[in-house]
């Protein structure tokens, strides 16, 4: 097979700055208006596999190999200084415009900016039950950044590779570079297809999920000579290409359907455009495109596209609204240009014209000048954000700081509440931060164990969603205080219930839960044992049959009653309108009526032994977001470590004598 001779030297098309142009528009005007994806991204990454494997074929063809440092060092002098410089811009707003609650979150976005694995760090984030519905922070655009970064060097290993093959076969390097190309293309499309049919929030940043797309730029760089239209095809399949990727985000649900092969779409138009553009046609898009205004818009999309989204952020803290009126919008669009404008020519373009080779060790110096800043700076607010709550911990609990035990206390003044602002967010229950709770769509039932490990006393099995989990601080106290073996066994999103249909890792988890607890001989499992949610009014079957199954494995179970769920995210509204404002609080007889609904049960399992704890969580007709100078939730219904740590007492004095209960009952049997 022999490819035809394509040029490997670089040519500048006029049309593809337009191009991206348009794309980085349609990127700005679909957030800020529509709130939606364009598509406008997918056009990046497939010009990106163009443009870069046409530089490495340019390099191979000139110099016969790819220097590592030479290309990379190359391409982050264009790239660092903008994208350095934004950042740098954004830990400065934050830290003195942002609400304090969103701190952590930036701070660990913003490193994970700076070392391009941004898209992995809002994987995470996004298929994280607790993370999903947290505000999107200032840099969260910097995931499309990262995935090039990446793609970058696996690009470098692509053509090594091909390289070494062609020497070895004595080939040409595109006949071996096309193969690995197609290959990564089908492997890629084929593995987006199936992760975005059963995790879609993880495969929307994926690297491996859109490695195709670069792979699509790069064969259309190989194989763009041979594809000759006449004018009249050329000039329709251009213009067809455009209106393909202005109507993208209209005509498909983008958000909750990419990448998957919906993704073909807007990659597929922008190979349109590029075909078109090579057999130019008299009434060609390409000529729209190229126009001088369109390519100058076009030099700083990359500066645009930074730009955009900050400046929405902010504009969204400041003006406290998630709606942007024509003229505000326009007012972004315009602020984002000019800024983008000033970026290239005043930072971008000085150092990219820089007279140093590009593997000299004075360039390496001056990236690591440029990175430097935002490292320092987002590290010292770090710091700053982490000594906010330095000693929080020993309050907690205190007579100034009583928490849920507040009203078995005479009088306890108000002071400014723990956690602080800034550290509500990451004022969790362990599980949730050290794994041990079975996140997304993961069906393994996974047991940690807590407390003692050894000649302990009794075990206790904390077992069902994240409102189990939020259970375990008091839980934890009382297993270090009475010699308790705690084992943590909770999946994010998935009660004990047998009725959770629709969820298929969460119905393989409660198939499979039962015969892993017992295997553990608990004294006793802990668990909600009703919903709170606002339309739930009586316990779920699937719950009365898990309990069932533990009677029948002669397992107790000590069932609580859930806590209420705000209709607000709490940290957000406190810091916003204060602890004492109504707008931050929610009718009790909502959530949680004066009827339980385990009462309702005209035959409840035998082995469930019902608590109510919501009068300590919630005393009033009104649950408020601050008990006993303690915030109680880090969102909008699960409790901080720090309250539930104040309900330990309760649960030890209902809990102790009912384990020594059960232990008497074995050991005379």
């Amino acid at each position: 097979m022999q490819l035809q001779q394509v040029p490997t030297h670089k040519k500048f098309r006029p049309e593809i700055e337009g191009l991206r142009a348009v794309a980085a528009l349609l990127v700005a005007i679909y957030h800020i208006w529509l709130g939606k994806v364009s598509g406008g991204v997918d056009v990046f990454f497939v010009v990106s596999g163009f443009l870069i494997t046409t530089s490495l074929l340019s390099k191979v063809r000139k110099n016969g190999t790819v220097h590592f440092f030479d290309f990379i060092f190359g391409l982050l002098k264009r790239l660092m200084p903008s994208a350095f410089f934004v950042l740098l811009t954004v830990v400065i707003l934050s830290f003195f415009f942002m609400p304090e609650v969103r701190w952590v979150q930036t701070i660990k976005e913003v490193f994970a900016s700076s070392l391009y694995y941004e898209n992995w760090q809002l994987a995470l984030s996004s298929t994280d039950y607790l993370d999903a519905s947290n505000e999107k922070s200032p840099v969260q655009h910097f995931w499309a950044m990262s995935i090039q970064g990446q793609f970058y060097v696996i690009w470098f290993v692509v053509i090594t590779a091909a390289l070494w093959i062609s020497k070895w076969l004595k080939r040409d390097i595109r006949l071996p570079l096309f193969v690995m190309l197609v290959m990564i293309f089908i492997l890629s499309l084929g593995y987006s297809v199936y992760l975005t049919a059963v995790n879609q929030p993880w495969a929307y940043f994926d690297t491996r999920t859109r490695a195709f797309e670069f792979a699509l730029g790069g064969l259309l760089c190989l194989t763009l000579t041979k594809l000759k239209l006449n004018s009249l095809v050329a000039g329709v399949l251009g213009w067809f290409g455009l209106f393909m990727l202005l109507f993208c985000g209209l005509l498909l649900n983008v958000s909750s359907m990419f990448p998957g092969y919906i993704a073909l779409w807007p990659t597929l138009a922008a190979v349109f455009i590029l075909v078109s553009g090579e057999n130019s046609s008299k009434f060609g898009v390409e000529h729209f495109l190229g126009l001088p205004f369109m390519v100058k818009l076009g030099s700083i999309s990359y500066g645009f596209y930074l730009w955009h989204w900050v400046i929405l952020t902010f504009y969204y803290i400041w003006q406290d609204s998630k709606d942007v009126p024509l003229i505000d919008g326009l007012l972004i669009i315009l602020i984002s240009a000019v800024l983008s404008w000033l970026l290239t020519y005043i930072i971008e373009k000085p150092v990219r014209t820089l007279p140093f080779n590009n593997a000299s060790w004075k360039l390496a110096g001056v990236l690591l000048l440029i990175m430097g800043p935002v490292l320092l700076f987002n590290s010292a607010w770090k710091y700053y954000a982490v000594s906010q709550a330095e000693g929080a911990d020993k309050l907690i609990g205190s007579r100034d700081y009583p928490g849920a035990q507040v009203y078995d206390l005479s009088h306890v003044e108000e002071k400014d509440y723990l956690p602080r602002d800034a550290s509500i967010k990451s004022d969790k229950a362990a599980p949730y931060a050290d794994g041990c709770q079975v996140a997304g769509d993961d069906p393994k039932v996974k047991i940690c164990t807590y407390g003692s490990d050894n000649n302990y006393d009794y075990t206790v099995a904390l077992v069902g969603g994240s409102h189990s989990t939020h259970w375990h601080p008091a839980l934890a106290q009382i297993a270090a205080e009475e010699n308790i073996r705690l084992l943590n066994i909770t999946k994010s999103g998935c009660r004990l219930s047998t009725d959770r249909k629709g969820l298929p890792s969460c119905d393989t988890w409660n198939e499979n839960v039962i015969e892993k607890i017992a295997a553990e001989q608990p004294d006793l499992v802990f668990t909600t044992a009703e919903i709170s949610y606002f339309n739930v009014t009586d316990v779920p079957q699937g719950y009365i049959e898990q309990f069932e199954a533990l009677a029948d494995e002669g397992i107790e179970v000590f069932g609580v009653r859930d806590t209420p769920y705000f209709k607000i995210d709490v940290p957000t509204c406190i810091q916003k309108y204060g602890r004492n404002s109504i707008k931050c609080t929610v009718e009790k007889d909502r959530v949680v009526p004066e009827k339980t609904d385990w009462s309702k049960l005209a035959d409840p399992p035998a082995n469930v032994h019902y608590f109510d704890y919501t009068d300590k969580i919630c005393p009033e007709e009104r649950c408020r977001p601050v008990i006993g100078n303690v915030v109680g939730y880090f969102d909008k219904g699960h409790m901080t470590k720090s309250f539930n740590e104040t309900l330990a007492p309760y649960i030890k004095k209902d809990s102790m004598p009912l384990l020594e209960e059960i232990k008497e009952k074995r050991q005379s049997e």
